[in-house]
């Protein structure tokens, strides 16, 4: 089979299959979706149906209890108003007065229209018609016990005929006929109607919606296809025709190049596409040469050229982005087909987790290892950079761990930092704030490793001296982030007790009074002053009361779950910010904190030595979302109710008033 052949076969089946899949699909969808709409359409007009007949009962069922009512409030005279009023506003159509216990006998109407004769569907009722005869009427009773006994039974109706019909039928948009036991059906609109659905909920009724015809639609669908096909086949004729030729030319310059001739040239016939592949190919032979020779000079340029990429990294402060860009760099330069870099995990020194990775780990999960453990671990500890093949898990005297990646060859540098940074609790929360990862005793961050380079080849000497500079930048990458959490951290907290600052409760609040004004759920404010603080300074110094300061923050933070803000409001006014916490609970709180602060004497130390000193706090709660939606005014309510506590005598704590 020639070229043209296969090319003409392989372009129509191209074309062609996924046109005649198409109009399948299509075809299918249009039935689909008729099928679909008729359906929905179906439901909707049953779904009205019902609805409607339901208000109309209970519009009933509420004249009938009016009536009895007014009866019951005064006298018969007050029951006929009021079935009049009814009435005449065409919430019923007739109200009957007797003593009678069922409807369904059609005693004499009294009010409003006549009482139709045949049978009558009590709203009141849940069990279906029974056919015991046609439908005239839905009807419901209300009963009222005179003062003889004797009891009086009022009876709405609303008559069900073709007015009746024709008006569920607009509000349906739909047929309807009645299937009673009448011998000619009460029905209004088109009996052959598209589709047919039944309801018995209230009356027993046929509901006739229309059908979608999309007959048309398949020819239409048939005529683009065809269409199509003819298109494809002398479309597929002609390219075939003006591709082969120059396909074949530049096969043969191929083959020539192939056995190292770079002087082959191939005719350029035309301008199209083919004409511009054999005039590129021209120039690819011309340069191939040149190419080759400037690749091996390039690439000691290509190093330095990474290097100061990797200065540029260390501009953003986005670590994972900062590892991934390094990581991606350092496999393209040194060829690898997988790649990771782990960093020592914050919580434990002594653990590697990835932060990095790229390419077939061969891991489910996250790539983790102690230091000194399998061969990852081993090249942390020992700090020196390694490279070499993977031989039955082993890599020199070192085994792979389970839970390292499983490779043929590899090349570890590990990376160190320059200082320490200590990671600080504040506020509150109790939990540290991960930043990168902390320095181990050895001074080791973490380790970039690549695996497997392409074509099988081993890693080389001059891979470990490029990746040194990558796994640099990646050191101080990672002391940045953390230099700069570490001041973020400074800038919001308080220097004297450790607890967040007046900055970050102004920003706590509003993020706080935003979140309950969108979920609808409290969160509650404690506003807590030292009692006769200013006698404890002018009594025994300032360095005195500072000393009360910070060991009633910490005994806040004792007493405060994770998720709950302390802060230090200014002098001896301290905040706590209490999430998904009503007034009850934070009452709770401020109960807890008192007994805390003045179950035990606060020790201190002072010139003349140590003494115990009694400390008792106020306590103002307010909730937001119940005394104030905004952070400004759940700070006024809490400073109020605090001012109340203190006027109570202080030691004690007050709800604000709402």
């Amino acid at each position: 089979m020639s070229l043209r052949s296969r090319l003409t076969t392989a372009f129509l089946v191209v074309v062609l299959g996924p046109v005649l899949v198409g109009a399948v699909f299509v075809a299918a969808v249009m039935s689909h979706l008729a099928d679909s709409r008729g359906e929905a359409l179906a439901n909707s007009a049953v779904t009205m149906v019902d609805s409607t007949l339901g208000t109309i009962c209970e519009r009933i069922q509420a004249s009938a209890a009016a009536v009895a009512l007014n009866y019951r409030n005064g006298d018969q005279e007050n029951a006929v108003e009021m079935a009049q009023l009814l009435v005449d506003r065409a919430v019923v159509d007739g109200v009957v007065f007797s003593s009678l216990a069922s409807v369904s006998t059609s005693p004499g109407t009294d009010i409003g229209a006549e009482a139709p004769e045949g049978s009558w569907v009590d709203c009141g009722e849940t069990v279906a018609y029974a056919g015991s005869g046609p439908i005239v009427a839905l009807g419901a009773q209300a009963e009222v016990q005179n003062a003889d006994g004797s009891t009086a039974v009022f009876s709405a109706f609303r008559e069900v005929d073709q007015a009746f019909l024709a008006r569920l039928a607009r509000v349906a948009d739909a047929d309807l006929i009645l299937q009673d036991s009448r011998p000619t059906p009460l029905e209004v609109g088109s009996a052959d109607a598209g589709r047919w659905d039944f309801t018995d909920s209230f009356l027993p009724l046929s509901i006739g919606t229309v059908a979608t015809d999309v007959t048309p639609m398949y020819w239409t669908l048939a005529a683009m296809v065809t269409a199509s096909a003819v298109c494809a086949v002398g479309l597929a004729a002609w390219l075939a025709r003006s591709t082969t030729r120059p396909l074949a030319e530049l096969s043969a310059a191929a083959e020539r190049v192939a056995q190292g001739d770079l002087n082959v040239r191939v005719p350029v016939h035309g301008r199209d596409e083919v004409a511009q592949l054999a005039f590129a190919f021209n120039r690819m032979t011309a340069q191939t040469q040149s190419y080759v020779n400037a690749l091996t000079a390039s690439r000691d340029q290509m190093r330095g050229q990474l290097g100061r990429l990797g200065q540029t990294l260390t501009a953003t402060l986005d670590l994972d982005r900062i590892l991934e860009v390094i990581l991606d760099t350092a496999m393209v330069t040194a060829g690898a087909e997988a790649g990771v870099i782990m960093l020592v995990d914050v919580d434990d020194a002594d653990q590697l987790r990835e932060r990095a990775g790229e390419g077939d780990l061969g891991l489910t999960e996250p790539a983790s290892i102690r230091i000194g453990e399998g061969i990852i671990g081993s090249i942390a500890a020992g700090g020196v950079p390694a490279h070499g093949r993977i031989i039955d898990g082993r890599f020199e005297d070192r085994h792979r761990a389970p839970t390292e990646p499983d490779a043929h060859t590899i090349v570890a540098v590990p990376f160190s930092g320059r200082q320490p940074v200590e990671h600080e609790r504040t506020g509150g929360s109790r939990s540290a704030d991960f930043s990168g990862a902390p320095r181990t005793d050895a001074g080791v961050l973490g380790v970039l490793v690549l695996y497997n380079r392409i074509a099988g080849d081993d890693f080389e000497p001059g891979d470990v001296d490029t990746l040194k500079t990558f796994a640099g930048q990646a050191s101080v990458a990672v002391e940045n982030v953390l230099l700069h959490r570490h001041a973020e951290r400074l800038s919001l907290t308080d220097p004297l007790t450790g607890l967040w600052n007046y900055r970050f409760m102004q920003t706590s609040l509003r993020r706080e009074a935003e979140r309950a004004r969108r979920y609808q759920r409290p969160s509650a404010l404690l506003a807590i002053d030292l009692d006769r603080f200013k006698t404890v300074n002018d009594t025994y110094g300032h360095p005195v009361g500072d000393q009360v300061l910070t060991e009633l923050s910490r005994r806040i933070t004792a007493q405060i779950r994770e998720v709950d803000l302390a802060f230090r409001h200014g002098g001896e006014e301290f905040m706590v910010l209490l999430p998904e916490t009503d007034a009850g609970g934070a009452s709770v709180v401020a109960e807890r904190l008192g007994r805390a602060v003045n179950a035990r004497k606060f020790k201190v130390n002072d010139a003349s030595g140590g003494r115990e000193l009694d400390i008792t706090v106020s306590i103002g709660v307010a909730v937001l979302g119940e005394h104030a939606d905004t952070a400004t005014g759940v700070l006024a309510a809490a400073d109020e109710a605090l001012y109340a506590a203190k006027a109570a005598g202080r030691d004690t704590w007050r709800v604000a008033a709402v």
